[in-house]
């Protein structure tokens, strides 16, 4: 037994080697994200109080896209350390056991010589270097890298899109509230309007079918109401889902609807932004980048491979020792491809066409691009001049709604120019509130075609915003 105690220490080292335990990822990694304490401070407290930067924030940090998106850049960032390891020396353990049905012998005239025992053992440790291999190792270790860039760019991409979409949906959420707010006047103002009409009724001034026209309009404007409360609702319940927060969870909005400032620029200079910093196009051009070292490794396959290997082994029992004992040997490998089928061709060819593919994407997504910052700013210029018209409109209204009131109470005027003026009111109300989501929806599209960088959601999240 003593005997064969190197060759199973060798053995034993070589499965510590291979089963050692890796460190738990879940217990070393900190992701940073600050979740948690936002769903504590929604268990403390009656609810969330949110600006629109504030409810971006929590949705940079929490949203389940994004979360996708940092995952797949840490596997990207694996993929450039596994490439990386594909250059450098590699160390093994091999170990064999051989049984003969007969040992070999060798005859010199009355003498007979053991040439290998029945029993052969070997076990060892293995160095192998790459030394050229037609350069695809440093072809895929670039690859790597650019498919590195461009996950984190389609990360920024997707970060971009969920801002994009906060700010639709926190815009959406605003211009409901307003439409319920206009309603909740409506409904207010026909209440007032039906005291009227009774007091004039029941004085014998007009008729009652004045009141029952009233009150039917009330319900009307109790429906309409209603119908705000739910979309409210409906909106709110979006913005809790692109956060990732609970949808029972309060959460009130702390920002009014209003007309911010365009961005200065005219369109030939917007263009000319979205073309250098939208993070889908810098995607596609690193993608482009690691296709062609993608091709490059490809075309390596038709030159020959060649590596350095070194090897100390303990053997026992064949020609080399009978005995047993240590030794080592150092050689050079080459290895040289003659003819395969036309795999290499077809790989090439491959490559080719991956490589064309990404470059026709790329030109169609910088068209794409002109086309929506365009488009966009087309939009903002509509939307603004709307907001003009629907102001003048509304004070229009507003006034038109006031001499209504007060001719029909000094019984000169009717009480179909009263509803008619007052549906023209909230109709003016609600058209100024549409003009103003309809400017902030075209301005967020616009500084998603542009390839908003996103710096100023950096900021670490205000204390004071959760109350």
């Amino acid at each position: 037994m003593s005997r064969h105690l190197p060759f199973l220490l060798i053995v034993l080292l070589a499965f510590l080697c291979l089963h050692a335990p890796a460190a738990n990822p879940e217990v070393l990694a900190d992701d940073g994200q600050g979740g948690p304490s936002i769903q504590r401070a929604l268990r403390n407290e009656e609810g969330l109080r949110l600006t629109l930067d504030e409810a971006i924030r929590i949705a940079l940090k929490q949203n389940r896209d994004i979360q996708l998106a940092r995952e797949a850049l840490i596997q990207a960032e694996t993929d450039i350390q596994e490439a990386r390891s594909a250059m450098l020396p590699s160390l093994g353990a091999e170990a064999t056991y051989v049984l003969l049905d007969e040992e070999l012998t060798f005859e010199l005239g009355p003498q007979s010589l053991i040439f290998m025992d029945r029993d052969i053992y070997k076990a060892g440790i293995v160095v192998q270097q790459p030394i050229f291999v037609g350069g695809r190792l440093n072809a895929a270790h670039g690859a790597a890298h650019d498919l590195r860039d461009a996950q984190f760019e389609n990360r920024r991409h997707v970060e971009q899109e969920i801002v994009f979409q906060v700010k639709r949906v926190y815009r959406m959420a605003q211009v409901a509230a307003v439409f319920q707010k206009v309603a909740t006047e409506g409904v207010d103002l026909l209440k007032a309007h039906e005291h009227d009409v009774e007091i004039l009724v029941r004085a014998g001034a007009i008729s009652k079918l004045d009141l029952l026209r009233t009150r039917t309009e009330l319900a009307n404007a109790q429906r309409q109401f209603n119908a705000a409360e739910n979309a409210t609702e409906l909106a709110l319940a979006g913005l809790k889902n692109l956060l990732a927060l609970d949808q029972e969870a309060a959460v009130v909005l702390i920002e009014r609807l209003d007309q911010p400032a365009r961005p200065p620029g005219a369109l030939a200079m917007l263009t000319e932004l979205a073309l250098s910093q939208r993070p889908d196009l810098l995607s596609l051009k690193a993608q482009a980048a690691a296709t062609e070292k993608g091709l490059k490794a490809a075309k390596g396959e038709y030159l020959p491979g060649i590596a350095v290997e070194g090897r100390y082994e303990y053997i026992e029992g064949d020609v080399r020792d009978l005995e047993g004992d240590f030794h080592w040997t150092v050689g050079v490998a080459a290895e040289v491809p003659l003819w395969n089928w036309g795999r290499t061709a077809a790989r090439v060819k491959k490559a080719r066409s991956q490589l064309e593919q990404t470059r026709v994407q790329l030109q169609r997504t910088e068209d794409l691009s002109r086309l929506e910052v365009r488009q966009a700013s087309l939009d903002l210029d509509e939307a603004e001049k709307n907001i003009a018209a629907a102001g003048a409109g509304l004070d229009a209204a507003e006034e038109a709604y006031r001499l209504a009131r007060v001719s029909y109470q000094a019984g000169e005027g009717t009480n179909t120019e009263v509803l008619d003026s007052r549906t023209g009111l909230s109709r003016a109300q609600a058209n100024h509130a549409q003009a103003l989501f309809e400017f902030n929806l075209a301005l967020a599209a616009l500084e998603r075609a542009v390839g908003d960088p996103l710096t100023r959601y950096s900021e670490p999240e205000r204390e004071e915003s959760v109350e």
